[in-house]
């Protein structure tokens, strides 16, 4: 069993921050700080010297953010340690996961939330296949997508959705399960996010080609079955031919 302790350091502008992050690393038995500053400018520089598994990085600081940092480090340096931003304002949270964070913890700091971030940190270092591929679906943007919701941040599984219509700057998701999400994004923003299985309909519709049972011609309307539970979605007329070479060609590549 592997007992080497996670090599963490932190970039916290506030020092009773900083010691209060750093206190509750060491005192998980876990994992060690190589390095902590609370000079956002020092950042990159003690990046390169201790080469950490892990950087606890607090978003927003005077002078430099810690998007910031990430852009100088990927221009500076090769490295590439675990990313779990830190910050007391959860509005960044989508910026964030842009950022392919690993994690995302709010202050004050909860010690149990912590420690499930260095768990997860070193089953995926260890190659646990299971949290590799939860891994894998928060940073594999064509099957996972992050939007600001109605409410909150929400998380989008690609593969369970089986339409979206627009209205105006929102945008709704409607999964095999019938659950719909409502999102803030333009259904263009989205299209360029989406995976080569969905189509364009009309102005206001995308599908899932992969749940496509049919083409309604009398009331041009894509058809989806699952089970005993039918969708439907409008496509424009211009659209048919479009989507049956499209089907055509999905078909022949596979």
């Amino acid at each position: 069993m592997n007992h080497q302790k996670t090599r963490s350091m932190i970039v916290e502008d506030e020092p009773e921050a900083l010691d209060l992050l750093a206190g509750l690393l060491e005192a998980t038995g876990e994992a060690t700080v190589v390095a902590s500053t609370t000079n956002p400018f020092e950042a990159v520089d003690l990046l390169l010297l201790h080469t950490p598994d892990i950087l606890f990085l607090d978003i927003k600081m005077p002078g430099m953010s810690g998007f910031d940092i990430i852009n100088e480090m990927n221009r500076l340096t090769g490295l590439t340690p675990h990313v779990v931003f830190t910050t007391a304002h959860d509005e960044y949270a989508i910026r964030a996961f842009d950022y392919a964070a690993f994690d995302y913890l709010l202050k004050p700091f909860d010690p149990d939330r912590l420690a499930e971030t260095l768990r997860r940190h070193k089953s995926q270092v260890n190659g646990t296949k299971t949290d590799q591929l939860r891994q894998q679906s928060f940073l594999n943007n064509e099957k996972i997508l992050i939007f600001r919701g109605v409410t909150g941040v929400t998380f989008i599984d690609t593969d369970e959705v089986v339409y979206i219509t627009a209205d105006g700057n929102y945008s709704s998701f409607h999964f095999i399960s019938g659950r719909v999400e409502t999102v803030t994004a333009l259904i263009g923003t989205i299209e360029a996010q989406l995976g080569k299985q969905f189509f364009r309909t009309g102005r206001s519709s995308i599908i899932n080609t992969a749940y496509l049972a049919r083409i309604d011609m009398r009331q041009m309307a894509c058809v989806f079955i699952r089970g005993d539970r039918e969708y439907r979605c409008d496509i424009s007329r211009d659209k048919v031919r479009m989507l049956m070479d499209f089907m055509k060609n999905r078909f022949s590549e596979s």
